[in-house]
């Protein structure tokens, strides 16, 4: 045997009987957003440790990232096991089972976080979110007050705060909200997205529309193909081919804003194909944007953008009366869509505008009584558009057998 060899299974011997090491790279891979291989590390404690608490806390935080959250909640249940009398144990169960749509075991778990801490905002916070799940939004209501009286400044909780006061069609209850959060962080983009439905509901359009700037800061862009295509309709011919041949093409996944039509998980995972030029194209655009915009628009959401560094793709095929309900980009900075392929009907007159994107317009599950200001931009091939990604926005149904295939992204922190 090697002298290598021999010291790589010394290491490898240490590392087992001290799992401390292994979880403290894990830790690091984590920290880094190599999740998949966090994980392994993780697993391989668990292999010889199975109630190891910290690997199986860390394996739920990392399960929960990667959106598979029965697998981050069979962790932390067994977290609870070893530990019962920790309130963050019970907070972590409790946060894993609203993600994984338990909200009733969800109440509990943090209920009894609460019990063994009773200043515990977070806890207060995801318990409000608990609350939400089950509709009972009184409560909820109650909970996010309890986190904000510890915690002023706690952003989530005044936000969804004044979410959950639109949703019972109290605007002037959740313009103050969104004011709170707004004082502390006055580029918070669910404060700013609040803010300004609120002001519409209680009379004042004008703030609403000064927020918004949906004639400022929605840009559009239209490409000419990048180098390796012949032109344009080949390179779009290639993204559609790509996003209809991907294995996580889904129709309607949960959670998502998508209505008749279906949807891919991040296409910015290799093999990315043609969306490598793609995602090139997005980053020029992104730069051409924030030179243009910060210079002739003051915005306070524009002065806070930090450095972007990551970046979701994913595309979505709408089939006839497709649509997108109206939504945020909740965790982006920037968001934005490509058009690769368009339906016959989006070509021609098109008087209703089918199909097209649509800005300003509240989701149907806030209670609205007046009419609100809304941009419609019509989409084309090889049209791009980039947002704020507090901008609600919608897509308009359209009928045709055709299908519409457009690739949206996010910027993020």
């Amino acid at each position: 045997m090697s002298r290598k060899k021999r010291r790589q299974q010394k290491k490898e011997s240490a590392h087992r009987e001290n799992p401390s090491l292994i979880l403290n790279e894990a830790l690091r891979l984590y920290k880094s957003g190599n999740l998949k291989l966090a994980l392994r590390k993780c697993q391989s404690v668990l292999t010889d440790h199975p109630q190891h608490p910290h690997a199986l806390n860390l394996g739920g935080s990392i399960y929960m990232d990667l959106g598979q959250t029965q697998q981050s909640v069979n962790c932390l249940r067994s977290v609870v096991k070893v530990h019962p009398d920790s309130s963050q144990a019970h907070f972590n169960l409790g946060t894993a089972l609203t993600a994984n749509g338990e909200p009733e075991e969800a109440i509990s778990s943090q209920r009894r976080a609460l019990e063994l801490k009773p200043d515990y905002p977070q806890a207060l916070f995801n318990l409000g979110n608990a609350y939400r799940q089950t509709n009972e939004l009184e409560t909820a209501i109650l909970s996010y007050r309890n986190a904000l009286d510890l915690v002023p400044d706690y952003p989530g909780a005044a936000t969804n705060l004044a979410s959950s006061l639109l949703r019972l069609g109290r605007p002037q209850d959740a313009l103050d909200a969104s004011n709170q959060a707004l004082k502390f962080y006055p580029g918070d983009r669910d404060a700013l997205a609040f803010k300004a439905i609120a002001a519409t509901e209680v009379g004042d359009p004008d703030s609403a529309a000064s927020i918004l700037s949906m004639d400022r800061i929605i840009r559009k862009k239209d490409f000419d193909a990048p180098a390796g295509f012949a032109d344009l309709a080949e390179f779009n011919k290639a993204l559609v081919k790509h996003v209809l041949s991907h294995p996580t093409l889904t129709r309607e996944p949960a959670n998502v804003a998508t209505r008749h039509g279906q949807q891919t998980e991040n296409l910015a995972l290799e093999p990315r194909g043609p969306i490598a030029q793609l995602q090139e194209m997005i980053i020029a655009a992104y730069d051409e944007y924030m030179s243009s915009v910060s210079k002739e628009v003051d915005h306070p959401y524009i002065r806070q953008i930090p450095d972007l560094g990551k970046i979701d793709i994913w595309g979505t095929v709408l089939d006839r009366t497709g649509h997108q309900t109206a939504h945020m980009h909740r965790n982006a900075w920037i968001s934005g869509v490509y058009y690769a392929q368009l339906p016959d009907v989006m070509h021609s007159v098109n008087e209703s505008r089918s199909g097209w994107i649509e800005f300003g317009r509240p989701p149907d599950e806030f209670r609205c009584t007046v009419e609100h200001r809304v941009r419609m931009f019509e989409p084309r091939e090889g049209r791009m558009f980039m947002f704020p990604s507090f901008e609600f926005h919608r897509t308009i149904p359209f009928e045709s057998s055709q299908q519409r295939i457009s690739i949206a992204f996010d910027l993020l922190a």
